[in-house]
């Protein structure tokens, strides 16, 4: 089973979600307004989309001012379904498609219908390095390249850690993808809540000739806030990926409101719109806000540069979570003759089913209606580590006021 952060918490009702990484300043206003020109008048959706997304790809190249061509997609989970389907099946031999863990856990579910799972091989980054990757790492991936990898997945900045990979290290595994004729899906979905992986993506797109089997991926998701809207693109250094992604997609995959929505955005920023520079400054201050406080406790907090924080509790500050949830939690007491729903909640219950979400302090804020992201289900990560998404200043100190009824 795999979770996700924003699940639980969009099945009940008043809870304060910190377990999904989406825009804390909410969507886009030229999203806003797009969404409201077509509400207004919407003859324009008695169409069929267009299959090209012409005038969306146009914007995507010059936003990014990339020469190659754009696929658009269904948000960026669509498009690693496609790749996977397409890249990482009918592996044979010593071959293996390989993830760059800890990672979002879509890559695995994504390989996991184009392959066996014995065919998925998981290079995970130590914990003694906070999961960064390091020059030990990148000789055992060339031996790993070395068996054959038609396909591999890694993220900058990384999630849940936020870890941004060196502009030379980045340029370090394309090439020996490129030497192995790997199919290399760099996922940037977060690259503009940080100047450097930003910039990162921006001069490996100058060199897109040197990468023809590079794909970065993006979406709208989250910088732009529009999570429930699907869009997510992809740029690919050739058309050696291109086509054969091009060839196998679904017709009329991404909606007339997401193109024209997705347009306008991208449109908006290049006119010079304040929104990412907005953005970049709140979740600056933001992260340091919350990673002040649970460095103040005594917790572990890595300097991650997404829009989300990811932390480690020690053994004291396990058990007072643990402590605090056990002492405040009311046993549901039953009511005679009322057999209805019963109304869903995210402190434990009976159900054995294991969760990342059941972890201590994710119980303990469960309490306060706080909704965090518990990371044991990721690749080298157990119950004491923990991923908080950065919100604005009044969340974030609803949060921090949680945390002290907590462990002060």
């Amino acid at each position: 089973m795999f979770f996700h952060g924003g699940t639980n918490s969009r099945r009940i009702d008043d809870y304060l979600d910190f377990s999904a990484n989406t825009s804390p300043l909410g969507v886009h206003k030229a999203a806003s307004k797009a969404l409201l020109a077509l509400s207004l008048d919407p003859s324009i959706l008695a169409s069929y989309p267009d299959p090209n997304c012409s005038e969306l790809k146009e914007v995507l190249s010059e936003y990014w001012n990339f020469k190659g061509p754009v696929l658009c997609g269904s948000g960026a989970a669509d498009l690693t379904q496609l790749i996977s389907m397409v890249f990482g099946k009918n592996v044979q031999g010593t071959a293996f498609n390989l993830i760059i863990e800890p990672a979002f856990s879509e890559y695995e579910n994504a390989l996991i219908m184009a392959c066996d799972d014995e065919k998925i091989l998981h290079l995970t980054l130590e914990e003694k390095n906070d999961f960064k990757f390091t020059d030990a790492d990148l000789e055992r991936l060339k031996k790993i390249l070395s068996g054959g990898v038609p396909l591999m997945f890694m993220a900058s900045p990384s999630n849940p850690a936020g870890n941004v990979i060196p502009f030379d290290t980045l340029v370090k595994i394309a090439s020996e993808c490129e030497k192995a004729g790997t199919v290399l899906v760099l996922d940037s979905c977060f690259c503009q809540f940080s100047e450097e992986a930003e910039k990162n993506v921006r001069k490996l797109i100058e060199r897109y000739k040197e990468f023809p089997h590079l794909i970065i991926l993006n979406a709208f998701t989250k910088i732009y806030g529009m999570a429930g809207l699907r869009l997510g693109y992809a740029l690919c250094f050739s058309s050696d990926v291109y086509n054969p992604l091009v060839n196998s997609m679904r017709p009329w995959t991404i909606s007339t409101d997401a193109q024209v929505t997705g347009t306008a955005v991208i449109r908006s920023e290049l006119e010079g719109a304040p929104w990412q520079k907005q953005m970049l400054k709140l979740v600056k201050e933001e992260r340091k806000y919350i990673g002040d406080y649970f460095k103040k406790i005594g917790a572990k907090v890595l300097k991650g540069e997404g829009n989300y924080i990811l932390l480690k509790l020690n053994e004291e500050l396990q058990k007072k979570a643990s402590d605090y949830a056990a002492s405040q939690a009311t046993p549901a007491k039953k009511k005679a003759g009322h057999n209805g729903p019963k109304k869903q909640a995210l402190v434990n219950s009976d159900d054995d089913t294991p969760s990342p979400f059941s972890a201590p302090l994710c119980q303990a804020l469960a309490l306060s209606k706080i909704v965090i992201r518990g990371c044991s289900d990721f690749y080298g990560m157990d119950q004491s580590w923990y991923r908080v998404s950065i919100k604005n200043h009044e969340e974030n100190s609803q949060l921090i006021k949680a945390l002290k009824k907590i462990f002060e």
